[in-house]
């Protein structure tokens, strides 16, 4: 509903501003959901393309008005439905439950990125029994996929790339499942590999402490877009720490600062050491 709602008020301004020109509807439809992109990925992008209804959501609602809005609209169902008119204590019941229901919704669609469920890409079922983390945890560990080593710029691309990693995890390397918390593709979305809950196999001996969060590509000589990177650093962050599962006074490590490794390769490690919870590791 989200999604359609968004669509219909970007594409409606769209058409709006271009109402005293002639207009290609499907040009205009095409261009919003199959935008092509160039070599730089979403960072190239424009802004009216259908990967960035979220972000265009969280700039233009406002969480009061939203809320006074569905109150109004479940009390006129009522009056529709039931032919009555809802008493004052059950309109405040309502106004308080409707409350509750935004913090909730605020926090999934507001404070955090869009992230693709295990699911929608198609994930094989984890082998053998997980392990539950204790949460808040302290730690998020960064790394690169190396392989595939190109950034990943449709949901199709991501998608195949997650899948053919799962396998590589599980049949090569005998783990139960894809070994990273969550993966950034430069498709605009990220990709929930074991997610918030289960203890995963990304940064060995502290897999406990922290998420491993991956981006797919090579970053030994460049860098993730700007977007992707913004969607990790600030984005993900932000949504674990309101939404309980990291502590606010976190700690961001690169992968190669806690094992022998050149991951999460010499170019990213070198920006990551500006992001504002990157910690030294204390010998």
């Amino acid at each position: 509903m989200v999604n359609g709602g968004m669509d219909g008020v970007i594409l409606g301004m769209e058409v709006s501003a271009q109402s005293k020109h002639p207009l290609n509807l499907s040009s205009l439809l095409k261009r919003y959901y199959s935008h092509r992109l160039g070599t730089d990925g979403l960072g190239a992008a424009p802004r009216l393309i259908s990967r960035r209804r979220r972000e265009t959501f969280r700039e233009l609602v406002r969480p009061p008005l939203l809320q006074r809005q569905v109150v109004r609209s479940l009390v006129l169902q009522q009056r529709l439905i039931q032919h009555t008119q809802m008493s004052v204590q059950d309109k405040e019941e309502l106004t308080a439950v409707v409350r509750d229901g935004m913090k909730e919704f605020i926090h999934k669609y507001m404070e955090c990125p869009a992230i693709i469920p295990r699911c929608q890409w198609g994930a094989e079922p984890y082998r053998g029994t997980p392990t539950l983390l204790s949460l808040p945890l302290s730690f998020m560990y960064i790394h690169h996929t190396y392989e595939p080593s190109q950034p990943c710029l449709t949901f199709q691309q991501c998608s195949a790339d997650m899948r053919s990693m799962q396998r590589f995890h599980q049949d090569d390397r005998g783990w139960d499942d894809i070994g990273y918390s969550f993966v950034a593709g430069s498709d605009g979305y990220l990709y929930e590999g074991r997610g918030w809950h289960w203890q995963g196999a990304h940064t060995k001996g502290y897999n406990s402490k922290g998420y491993g969060v991956s981006f797919i590509g090579d970053y030994t000589s460049s860098l993730p877009s700007q977007h992707t990177m913004e969607l990790v650093r600030d984005r993900l962050a932000s949504c674990a720490v309101s939404g309980g599962r990291l502590v606010g006074n976190f700690t961001l490590h690169g992968h190669r600062q806690l094992v022998n490794t050149s991951c999460p390769g010499d170019a990213f490690f070198a920006e990551i050491k500006s992001w504002k919870h990157f910690g030294v590791v204390q010998n």
